[in-house]
């Protein structure tokens, strides 16, 4: 990624993958949007939110990016939503959540864009869903555990969201949601708690990547097969926490993030590929932006680097 990140968000529309808002390596807020290309494997700029953000949601659907809460001017709590349309290339503002909150998770499901968890003065178990046909808000039934610095990702229109912690410690909590019933259900446990966490969906399974406890931070991958349980993956080559990860095609995209744990960003930019969910895995390091390094080229068991 052309400028280090971390605390950001990332969605994709037509195999471009947009890095939305964050944290620079200075710490400053940032409302800047980056395009990775995933045909060429090219960085562009992206026009900027009308509002700088970190720690928000962001999911796309039906060619529009939406951003939703997250911390603006320092610290305070968000309630936003930033809708991007593609085809004008602008932003505009939508109804706003009911409850403001930044360390969230968002996913779509059927159409809706449900916000689930984060943190103001307290770590937050909502759940409140938005109707992009209506402009509305509706408050849904809320997480079992409360929890921020979660991750979530779909598979097979369910909704599953992972990790996080709260005031207290790091969490292992795996929790289905029902949007066609509006009921949770527990899950098999995370093997690895840990918040600042990112989940994609590939090939049946739903991968869970990095993130931080207080002493460190990791490098853990672990998939997570309905009805089978988790299993164990290669890890990533570089631990960092507060990164974003997005699926395109067979690959999924793990950008960014900090390598140590608290305030800090990187320009990392990995390609995970799996197919066989038990057997074959490959992490290609494409871009390491550094003030020493440019460009290193890493691959793990069956990866193919030319």
């Amino acid at each position: 990624m052309p400028e280090a990140r971390s605390e950001m968000e990332s969605a994709v529309i037509d195999e471009k993958i947009y890095v939305i808002g964050g944290l620079s390596n200075r710490n400053s807020i940032t409302n800047s949007v980056f395009v990775f290309d995933t045909n060429n494997e090219t960085w562009s700029m992206g026009t900027p939110m009308p509002l700088e953000v970190h720690h928000a949601g962001s999911a796309s659907y039906d060619g529009k990016l939406y951003v939703v809460g997250g911390y603006v001017e320092g610290w305070n709590p968000s309630n936003a939503l930033l809708i991007y349309d593609s085809i004008t290339d602008s932003w505009s503002f939508g109804a706003e959540m009911p409850t403001p909150r930044g360390a969230l998770t968002v996913q779509f499901v059927d159409g809706k864009l449900y916000t689930i968890g984060g943190f103001n003065e307290f770590t937050r178990a909502e759940n409140e869903a938005y109707d992009p046909v209506t402009d509305s808000w509706e408050t849904k039934s809320q997480m079992p555990t409360p929890r921020e610095h979660l991750a979530s990702s779909v598979l097979d229109d369910q909704l599953y969201v992972i990790g996080g912690r709260n005031a207290q410690s790091n969490s292992n909590s795996n929790e289905m949601y029902d949007y066609s019933t509006n009921t949770w259900k527990t899950l098999e446990s995370l093997p690895t708690a840990r918040s600042g966490l990112t989940a994609s969906t590939l090939s049946g399974g739903i991968f869970v990547f990095g993130g931080e406890s207080s002493l460190y931070t990791f490098e853990e991958n672990e998939v997570y097969i309905p009805g089978e349980g988790w299993l164990t993956q290669q890890p990533m080559p570089i631990s960092r926490h507060g990164l974003a990860s997005s699926t395109v095609g067979e690959n999924i995209y793990l950008i960014g993030g900090g390598v140590i744990p608290g305030f800090s960003s990187s320009g990392i930019t990995e390609k995970y590929h799996n197919t066989i969910i038990p057997e074959f895995g490959s992490i290609i390091l494409l871009i390491l932006t550094t003030s020493i390094i440019s460009v290193i080229i890493f691959a793990r068991r069956f990866g193919v680097v030319k």
